[in-house]
């Protein structure tokens, strides 16, 4: 069957987001119904895992381009993101998610929803990170892979809401009860219709890199984040379609 998300960037066309995302093939909202609590649970940490570490990776390569820069006006504009990123410049100052990390918000969002905790490991321990080797890479590689995540970073945030209604209206959780913070901020923050939003600060960002941009090593590392994203994305894929078939199987 044809991929409902063929029309998406980069590793966003993954049919793994098609197990999140509302759309007229969705099986997923009957399939939450049908679950049990321990099945419900399990097929929501397996969507969690799925942008988990790829949240992190975000982190990891503001940082690592920030550390590597030599401009003054992107090394400035990749420390600022890393900050965001890492919980620590908030839209409201003196927020109780200060020093949050962002993956961190996704997950304490989707645990405030089961009211329990969800069984997930630290991102640098996912094979996908510890194969990106973020901390480690060049500066091409390391601003390849902001450039992917900040232009996929709207749709991850529409497609894990769509998940969140599903899981809230056959659950039966009223909107009171979320801590909605990770994706009321991002709803503000991703984005390129405004100066201090991310993908514009990126475009900046990458002005003074525009040789680098341009190479071929440069195409070349973001097709192998992809490559590597995508597989990460397949593992999680399967294990939600196997929780889903079994529920509308019975």
């Amino acid at each position: 069957m044809k991929k409902t998300t063929d029309a998406h960037p980069y590793f966003m066309a993954h049919p793994f987001w098609d197990s999140l995302r509302i759309h007229p093939n969705s099986k997923t909202f009957n399939a939450l119904q049908k679950l049990d609590a321990p099945a419900r649970r399990a097929l929501i940490e397996e969507a969690v895992k799925g942008f988990y570490p790829v949240s992190y990776a975000s982190l990891l390569a503001f940082k690592r381009f920030s550390d590597l820069a030599e401009n003054p006006e992107s090394k400035a504009i990749a420390h600022e993101i890393y900050l965001v990123e890492k919980g620590e410049k908030p839209l409201i100052e003196g927020s109780d998610m200060t020093g949050v990390l962002h993956c961190d918000q996704m997950k304490m969002m989707f645990e405030s929803l089961l009211g329990e905790t969800l069984q997930i490991a630290e991102p640098e321990h996912f094979e996908v990170l510890q194969k990106a080797d973020i901390p480690q890479s060049s500066i091409v590689k390391s601003m390849a892979i902001c450039d992917l995540i900040e232009n996929t970073a709207p749709f991850v945030i529409h497609f894990y809401q769509d998940f969140l209604i599903q899981c809230q209206l056959a659950i039966g959780v009223p909107s009171e009860q979320l801590n909605r913070n990770y994706l009321d901020e991002h709803n503000l923050t991703e984005g390129d219709s405004c100066e201090d939003q991310h993908i514009e600060m990126l475009g900046k960002m990458k002005g003074n890199y525009r040789d680098l941009e341009q190479s071929e090593a440069y195409q070349q590392e973001k097709e192998g984040f992809i490559a590597l994203v995508s597989a990460h994305f397949e593992q999680h894929r399967q294990k939600m379609a196997a929780i889903m078939d079994s529920a509308l199987a019975a």
